[in-house]
């Protein structure tokens, strides 16, 4: 039986709100470390303490509809990629090595714990899969273009969406990145000298739709095929 007693929301909160205050000084700081970084873009408080707020609600939503399960923990790993990621790319048009990498090792322990080895395997083979599919997008874009279309940190992120979601799901999630990137890359390049966009806040936010609305996708993948 979950636990809903006004301590454990107190707890869960505080825990969401420091988590959340982490990952927005990870994202602020850690790109400095890299050589071709040079100046420091800092969070105001006021984005802070909104990503520590949002971070808290994200957890006790999901602890009230999950209790401490599988899916709970993997909504933790999606909710800290999000914010990582959307600092880090848009702020430094980078994402980082590090938060991808830990996200995928704690993915493997969850699915071979809540699941089996197999199970945590083949999340890795659909992350493999989605890795060379954009990799092969990255290829044409470049050809077609005579430009990078894709980052690096892009290519990687689909692997781990791919080790989160699976290939079925991960594959939806990266055509509808695509759909919510669409808008805003159109609005840069008419309105901006900067042409470069950056791709990995709105593939990390598909993550995130797709993640919660699983079933309402896994029924169109149904209707589909």
């Amino acid at each position: 039986m979950i636990d809903y007693s006004d301590n454990m929301i107190i707890i869960l909160f505080l825990v969401g709100f420091a988590l959340g205050l982490s990952y927005s000084l990870i994202a602020e700081k850690l790109p400095l470390l890299l050589p071709d970084i040079t100046e420091e873009v800092p969070n105001s408080w006021i984005l802070n303490l909104f990503i520590g707020v949002l971070n808290a609600v994200v957890l006790l939503i999901s602890y009230y509809n999950f209790g401490f399960g599988y899916e709970f923990f993997t909504s933790l790993i999606v909710s800290s990629l999000v914010i990582i990621i959307f600092i880090t790319d848009f702020k430094y048009l980078i994402i980082l090595d590090s938060p991808l990498v830990i996200a995928t090792i704690f993915m493997f322990i969850l699915k071979a714990y809540y699941f089996d080895f197999k199970t945590a395997g083949l999340s890795l083979l659909s992350g493999l899969a989605l890795f060379i599919f954009m990799l092969l997008i990255g290829f044409l874009g470049k050809k077609i273009f005579k430009r990078e279309a894709l980052g690096g940190g892009d290519v990687k992120l689909a692997f781990v969406i791919g080790t989160i979601l699976g290939l079925r799901l991960g594959l939806i999630a990266i055509i509808f990145s695509s759909l919510l990137a669409l808008p805003y890359a159109l609005g840069v390049i008419m309105l901006s000298k900067n042409k470069e966009v950056p791709y990995g806040p709105f593939l990390a936010g598909s993550l995130a739709l797709v993640f919660i609305f699983s079933d309402k996708f896994m029924t169109l993948i149904n209707l589909l095929t």
